[in-house]
């Protein structure tokens, strides 16, 4: 997993690094092309330094210059819990919810539940109950227990349960149907 610099000053190279990393490509590509994922790592850096006026920058400059990017599930739950800190919490919610469905193991994990979920194919690793079971220790760490009972609370909403049961039911449907028409 990712290793990361273990003082703030180190942390701070680390974004200004990768920041800089992305400003030089576009200005030589005319496009960041960010195989590595850094623009998913500066959410995560941002959050474990609980620099709220950097990562709030950050989000929209993230949100202008990818703005169909679909992200990746430690960089929802930082943004979320970012965007909470930050008094946004429709925003956050909404963020929450997308990355509650990008990964379904991920929020019960952090909340200390068992997910509830019947076994399906995932396009992705991403989408994997392993992917939950490696997430940081800073990251993790770094959620406040207030923050914990909001996705708790959150998760266990109607609401919530509304989204994961539909997206389930629709995910069902699609494995067993084949042909691009009835798709």
């Amino acid at each position: 997993m990712y290793k990361f610099p273990k003082t703030e000053r180190g942390l701070r190279s680390r974004i200004a690094s990768y920041k800089a990393s992305m400003q030089k490509e576009r200005r030589t590509f005319g496009a960041i092309d960010d195989s590595y994922g850094k623009r998913y790592i500066i959410f995560w850096l941002y959050f474990v330094l609980n620099d709220l006026k950097g990562g709030g920058a950050y989000i929209r400059w993230y949100e202008k210059t990818f703005e169909d990017d679909i992200g990746e599930p430690l960089q929802k739950l930082c943004c979320a819990l970012l965007l909470k800190r930050l008094g946004d919490e429709s925003k956050a919610k909404y963020v929450l919810a997308d990355l509650m469905l990008m990964n379904l193991f991920l929020i019960p994990k952090l909340i200390g539940e068992k997910a509830n979920v019947p076994y399906q194919k995932y396009g992705s690793n991403r989408a994997d109950e392993s992917y939950a079971n490696e997430i940081p220790e800073e990251i993790a760490g770094a959620i406040s227990k207030e923050e914990s009972a909001w996705m708790k609370e959150l998760y266990d909403s109607t609401e919530f349960h509304r989204y994961r049961k539909r997206y389930l039911e629709i995910s069902q449907e699609l494995e067993n149907t084949h042909g691009v028409e009835k798709r």
